[in-house]
C-alpha cells in the first residue's frame, strides 16, 4: 500500500511538471499566434485600402483641364480613399500613412498611380522581447492607358417612351448618361468621337479637345444634347462608322474602344441598292447606299417596311425614316417609302461594309426571338423578320471583322438599354455580349459557350445590362471603369 501511494504521488508530481511545461510552450504559441492573426488583419485592410486608393486615383486622372490639374485631382482622392478605407485607430495601429505618386513618362499613353501605405501594428506577447510593435508596409499601382473612344448611340423611335416613375422619355436620360459618361476621360489624353444613329448614321470625328467648343461651337457633350429620337435601328451602319474613324487615326498607343448603345434589335440593312434587282421602271445611280428597314414594331412575317431612306445624315437632329435618297428615277419609294418592296425585292447578299446579311443568326434558334427561320434574301424586303435577321447578322459580321483587326486590337463595349416594349422588340443580349466577347460567355452551356469558344482569342470587352432608362447611368459607370483602369501587377 505505501508503495502504491507513492506511485500516485510520483505521477501526480510528473503531471504538474508535464503541464508547466507545456503551458510553458502553450502560452507563448498562443501568444505569438494572437499577434500573427492581429498583424494579418491590419495587413489585409491596409492592402485593401492602398488598392481602392490607387483604382480611384486613376479614375480620378481624367478629371481636370490639363495634365498638371489631373495629376494633382488623383493624388488628392487616393489620399481621400486611403483614409476612408483605412480607419486611424483600426485595431490599436498607429501612425498610418500613404504616399501617392504619378507616373506618366514611363510608357507612352499610360500613367499610373502608385500607393505606399503603412502602419504601426501593436504587439503583445513580443512585448517580453522589448518589442512594442511592427511595421507593417504596403504597395498598390493602378494603371490608366489613354483611349481613342467612339460613342455609338442608338436614337430611335422606341427611345422616345417615358421611363416610369421618372416624367423623362428614355431619349432624355440617355443624353444626360451619355453626357455625364464623358467626363470620365481626360482632354489632351484620350481621344473621342460619337456616332449617332437611326436608318441615318450622324458621325463626329473625334479629338483630343473633345471639351473644347470646335469651328462650329460644337463638343461632343453639346451635340448629344441635341440629340433627337425617332428613327430605325441601322445598327450595322453606325458600328462601321465608328470603325472607319479608330481606322482613320490608327493609333496603336491608345486602346481602341467602341462603346456600343442601343434599345433594340437591329432593323435596318444599309445597302447600295443599285446593284440589285430594280423592279419596273425604277433606276438608281450606281453609287446609291441607302438604308431598308421594318416599320412592323417587332413583327415577324407581316406588317410594313420601308426605303430607301438616306444612309448618312450631317446634322445629330436629322428625323429621318420618311425620306427617299436622292437620284432614284420612276421609283415608287420616291413618293412613298413604305411601297419599296415593289421597287427592290430583294434583300443584298452583303451590306454597304461588305459584311455579309447571312451569318450565326440566319439559322439560331433564340428563346426570344424566332431567328430559327432560315434566311432568305429573296423577297426579303417585305418581311420585316428578314430585314432583323439581315441586320443582324450584318452587325454581327461587322464586330468580327473589328475584333479581327489585330494591329488596333479594339475592343467593344455593349450597353443593352431595355424597357417594357414588345419581347420581339427588345435587345438582343446574346448578339450584344458576342459582339463584346464578353467573358460571361465562357460560362453558357449552349451556343453562348460555342461562341465564346470561337472568339477566345479575340479581345474582350464587356456587357452591361440596364433594366429601364434609369438605371442606364449604372451602366455607363460601369463600361467607364472597365474601360481603361485596371490595378497592375
Amino acid at each position: 500500500m505505501q508503495n502504491s501511494n507513492n506511485r500516485g504521488k510520483r505521477s501526480k508530481g510528473m503531471a504538474i511538471v508535464l503541464t508547466t511545461l507545456s503551458m510553458s510552450l502553450i502560452l507563448p504559441l498562443m501568444g505569438l499566434g494572437f499577434d500573427v492573426s492581429t498583424l494579418y488583419l491590419i495587413r489585409s485592410k491596409l492592402s485593401a485600402a492602398a488598392d481602392s486608393a490607387a483604382l480611384a486615383g486613376a479614375r480620378a486622372l481624367a478629371q481636370g483641364a490639363n495634365a498638371s490639374a489631373q495629376e494633382a485631382n488623383a493624388i488628392s482622392t487616393a489620399q481621400t480613399f486611403f483614409s476612408a478605407n483605412f480607419p486611424t485607430g483600426y485595431w490599436r495601429s498607429t501612425g498610418s500613412a500613404a504616399t501617392v505618386a504619378v507616373d506618366d513618362t514611363s510608357t507612352a499613353n499610360y500613367r499610373v498611380v502608385s500607393v505606399t501605405a503603412s502602419v504601426q501594428a501593436p504587439l503583445y506577447f513580443l512585448r517580453v522581447f522589448n518589442q512594442q510593435v511592427s511595421t507593417v508596409q504596403v504597395a498598390s499601382k493602378a494603371g490608366r492607358r489613354d483611349v481613342m473612344l467612339m460613342m455609338v448611340l442608338d436614337r430611335s423611335d422606341s427611345m422616345n417612351g417615358v421611363v416610369a416613375g421618372t416624367g423623362q422619355t428614355a431619349c432624355a436620360l440617355m443624353k444626360a448618361d451619355a453626357s455625364a459618361f464623358v467626363n470620365y476621360f481626360a482632354p489632351g489624353r484620350d481621344q473621342l468621337g460619337l456616332v449617332a444613329f437611326g436608318s441615318s448614321v450622324f458621325t463626329y470625328q473625334s479629338s483630343t479637345s473633345f471639351t473644347t467648343p470646335d469651328a462650329n461651337g460644337n463638343t461632343i457633350q453639346s451635340l448629344i444634347a441635341q440629340i433627337t429620337c425617332g428613327d430605325n435601328t441601322a445598327s450595322a451602319a453606325a458600328m462601321a462608322s465608328a470603325y472607319a474613324e479608330l481606322q482613320r487615326v490608327n493609333d496603336r498607343n491608345r486602346m481602341n474602344v467602341i462603346v456600343f448603345m442601343t434599345d433594340g434589335r437591329p432593323n435596318g440593312v444599309t445597302a447600295n441598292y443599285a446593284l440589285g434587282t430594280v423592279n419596273g421602271n425604277c433606276s438608281l445611280p450606281a453609287n446609291t447606299n441607302g438604308v431598308i428597314a421594318q416599320w412592323a414594331g417587332g413583327a415577324v412575317t407581316s406588317g410594313t417596311t420601308a426605303g430607301v431612306m438616306p444612309a448618312t445624315t450631317t446634322s445629330v437632329t436629322f428625323p429621318g425614316g420618311s425620306s427617299a435618297i436622292s437620284g432614284s428615277r420612276n421609283c415608287n419609294f420616291d413618293a412613298d417609302v413604305t411601297t419599296v418592296y415593289k421597287d427592290i425585292p430583294n434583300l443584298p447578299a452583303q451590306d454597304a461594309f461588305t459584311n455579309l446579311t447571312s451569318g450565326p443568326y440566319s439559322n439560331q434558334n433564340s428563346a426570344v426571338w424566332p431567328y430559327n427561320t432560315p434566311f432568305n434574301a429573296i423577297g426579303g424586303v417585305s418581311i420585316p423578320q428578314q430585314i432583323v435577321i439581315a441586320s443582324t447578322n450584318a452587325v454581327d459580321n461587322e464586330a468580327t471583322q473589328i475584333r479581327t483587326n489585330t494591329t488596333l486590337n479594339p475592343f467593344i463595349y455593349d450597353i443593352a438599354l431595355e424597357g417594357d416594349g414588345p419581347v420581339s422588340d427588345q435587345p438582343d443580349t446574346m448578339l450584344l455580349r458576342k459582339m463584346a466577347n464578353d467573358p460571361s460567355l465562357a460560362a453558357d452551356a449552349g451556343i453562348g459557350g460555342t461562341f465564346y469558344t470561337q472568339q477566345i482569342h479575340q479581345p474582350h470587352g464587356y456587357f452591361a445590362e440596364a433594366p429601364d432608362a434609369s438605371q442606364l447611368a449604372v451602366a455607363f459607370n460601369t463600361i467607364a471603369t472597365q474601360i481603361s483602369v485596371r490595378l497592375a501587377q
